[in-house]
């Protein structure tokens, strides 16, 4: 694995019936980070950022300790109001994604639901969803 091997990881975050927050956001082997907030979110928008490629190259590894690229595509639990959560790996070429909707409830692994929020936390896009540590609630005014 060559040092900076063409990577992209993006996790997207969907709407619910409530108050989740929307928003996606990509992390590429560069270590920028790129994030688009929709709604219940503190930033609406686009906004960059950069990580260490080191914290990038631990978020791959994750992926593989957890066996992602034999996961299958989606997670599907029969209930609604819940949000989606997809997370996408492009590596090599190759493009894997996993859906997420109460995909606990569907046999997904809980590695799967650690893996998001290792993914939020590496990009660390609590800066842009919360507000001073909070969720955020109300509807955009439009």
């Amino acid at each position: 694995q060559e040092e900076n091997a063409p990577v992209t990881i993006t996790l997207t975050r969907g709407a619910c019936f409530g108050f989740c927050p929307v928003y996606r956001v990509s992390i590429r082997e560069t270590g920028g980070v790129v994030y688009v907030g929709e709604q219940f979110v503190n930033v609406r928008g686009e906004q960059r950022a950069q990580i260490a490629p080191e914290a990038l190259q631990a978020l791959v590894a994750r992926f593989d300790e957890i066996g992602f690229d034999n996961l299958q595509d989606e997670y599907r639990a029969p209930v609604t109001d819940h949000p989606t959560y997809t997370i996408t790996l492009e590596r090599n070429g190759r493009v894997k994604t996993v859906t997420d909707y109460a995909g606990i409830n569907a046999g997904m692994p809980r590695a799967v639901r650690d893996l998001e929020d290792e993914i939020d936390r590496v990009a660390n896009t609590a800066r842009w969803v919360l507000r001073d540590g909070q969720p955020v609630r109300e509807r955009p005014e439009h």
